[in-house]
């Protein structure tokens, strides 16, 4: 039982991290994350740099 609720967490919090992802990408925002302080930041796409492909 136990173990069905740790892959049930684990599972949720990886489709609410796809699903952040997902809408920062419709709505053209960028994530960015640090990971010394575990920071993340969601700011407006900078146009005049296109990603990389």
């Amino acid at each position: 039982m136990e173990l069905i609720k740790l892959l049930l967490i684990i599972i949720a919090f990886f489709w609410g991290l796809a699903f952040l992802v997902h809408i920062c990408s419709k709505n053209k925002y960028t994530l960015k994350y640090y990971s010394k302080k575990r920071k993340i930041e969601i700011c407006p796409a900078n146009k005049s740099h296109p990603s990389q492909r």
